[in-house]
């Protein structure tokens, strides 16, 4: 590499540090501490507050990430956060039931908002938390992380471009590797809300449609998970208007790592996305041939998308681009998955309409 290049690279660097965006962190539980790690990453980000209950903790994950300087504060100061006029932006990480209040009370004090999915606990309340942005004007990003992906990402945009012709059909199999006995698994919403949410959005990104009719099923082979009346293993079918279809199959344990594929089958051809390994060696032998497992969970796995979504809000705020996920995306993908659960539970097939 040449001396002028590393001069323009430490350049370009040294100038998005200088406009660096002031955040909070609302929650650093499962998915808050690996949002931390994004922000803790990321060179124009400037990490002002945590707001958490739990003191011990929050002090932990930020010495884990190398933050100092940030000043950890309760719920019950969270004014303090809100009327903080040098906040540009807060991070929503809190459980799934406290989303529209924290966003709507943020997006009300002038701050722009990141909320892990989804929104709100229902489609209407994510709508409503979309219309207050509308009448802040203010973004209101929904962290789909696998729009993220350097491998989903692409696979969304060569679809969309006409690479393989009319797309026929989409499978996506989302197999996480949850402990059973996790304590907060019935905060998360249920295995359609949290595991086919994702999915739901990039089988809809893929083809540039939603789906006009919806049916479901599962069951659960957990006895707490069966007590909650939610399912373990289960399966969304779409059928969209231009008579694509799409199966989305998913598990809440996996004992072999976490299983993540995409494919769209077009007329012309197909795009596939596989799963990621620890590493990349495969051996050879007379025996046949081994690769390293799967990477274990969710924070492995999407390293990359979490800080790529972080860096897409910041460059949203800094008006450098405009948000990538519309209100009728996030809404919409709520809505399909509640069909997709109704219909699970009740053996019926569900018409939608938009």
């Amino acid at each position: 590499m040449s001396l002028n290049r590393i001069s323009d690279e430490m350049a370009t660097v040294n100038s998005g540090v200088s406009e660096k965006v002031t955040l909070a962190l609302f929650g650093v539980g499962r998915i808050g501490s690996v949002h931390l790690k994004s922000i803790a990453r990321h060179l124009r980000i400037h990490l002002k507050y945590l707001v958490e209950e739990a003191v011990d903790i929050a002090k932990k994950a930020l010495n884990d990430v190398g933050l100092e300087h940030v000043s950890i504060v309760n719920f019950k100061g969270v004014s303090q956060v809100l009327e903080d006029k040098s906040v540009q932006g807060v991070v929503v990480c809190t459980p799934t039931s406290t989303h529209q209040k924290v966003v709507t009370q943020a997006l009300r004090a002038g701050k722009a908002v990141f909320c892990e999915k989804p929104v709100a606990h229902n489609s209407e309340a994510a709508d409503e938390c979309y219309k207050v942005a509308e009448e802040c004007k203010l973004p209101l990003l929904c962290a789909f992380h696998k729009r993220f992906d350097p491998t989903f990402g692409p696979i969304i945009k060569r679809s969309r471009d006409g690479e393989i012709g009319q797309i026929r059909y989409i499978k996506t199999t989302l197999r996480d590797t949850m402990d059973p006995s996790f304590p907060g698994l019935s905060t998360l919403g249920g295995c359609f809300l949290d595991l086919a949410l994702h999915d739901v959005d990039l089988a809809c990104a893929c083809i540039g449609e939603f789906p006009t009719t919806v049916s479901g099923d599962g069951h659960a082979f957990a006895k707490d998970i069966e007590k909650n009346k939610d399912f373990d293993q289960a399966i969304a079918n779409l059928k969209f208007p231009s008579g694509a279809l799409a199966t989305i199959e998913m598990s809440r344990f996996c004992n072999y790592g976490y299983d993540q594929r995409l494919e769209v089958f077009g007329i012309e051809g197909m795009l596939s996305g596989s799963n990621v390994h620890d590493n990349h060696v495969v051996a050879f032998n007379s025996s046949g041939t081994s690769q390293p497992k799967l990477q274990a969970s969710f924070p492995e796995r999407y390293l990359e998308s979490y800080y790529n979504e972080m860096d897409h809000f910041v460059k949203v705020i800094q008006g450098k681009e405009k948000l990538c996920i519309s209100r009728i995306d996030a809404v919409a993908a709520i809505k399909i998955v509640e069909a997709c659960e109704k219909a699970a539970k009740t053996k019926t097939i569900i018409d939608l309409t938009w």
